[in-house]
């Protein structure tokens, strides 16, 4: 199948930050297949961009004392093959301030997590995608003040 046109995916994901005495953390969670990034999942059968985001937030995390910023997002672009199929791939993010750092990972889905400050988390992150994604989010945390 070289050469064929890539299917398209979308999925919708949350960077999770913990705000404290003017620092932050970030969530990072290890997927099964052992990259490190943030929560994101597809959207189910007529649920919008937001709403998957936070349904995959709370599914995959046990978070949901939270204050989404709906009013920004920031997205990454991959290319991938899957059964020997290839798609391109887009995932759209929110930024959200948790209320606290308690995690319950979805075993079905989430082999780990880590609350990392900024250095660590771009160290951890697995693909640059991620990791512009947590810049952009960092240049918009301090913009806010």
């Amino acid at each position: 199948m070289a050469g064929a046109t890539p299917a398209k995916d979308e999925a919708f994901g949350i960077v999770p930050i913990y705000s404290h005495h003017n620092s932050y953390q970030f969530l990072l969670i290890q997927h099964l297949a052992g990259h490190w990034g943030f929560p994101k999942g597809h959207a189910d059968p007529g649920e919008g961009a937001v709403q998957a985001a936070c349904r995959e937030f709370v599914e995959e995390t046990g978070i949901s004392a939270y204050t989404l910023h709906a009013d920004v997002a920031f997205s990454e672009q991959y290319d991938y093959t899957r059964d020997g199929k290839p798609f391109h791939k887009t995932v759209v993010y929110y930024p959200a301030i948790v209320a606290a750092k308690t995690v319950a990972c979805q075993p079905e889905e989430i082999r780990d997590y880590a609350w990392l400050d900024y250095d660590a988390a771009i160290a951890r992150l697995s693909f640059e995608g991620a990791k512009r994604v947590l810049m952009e989010v960092k240049r918009y945390l301090e913009e806010r003040g």
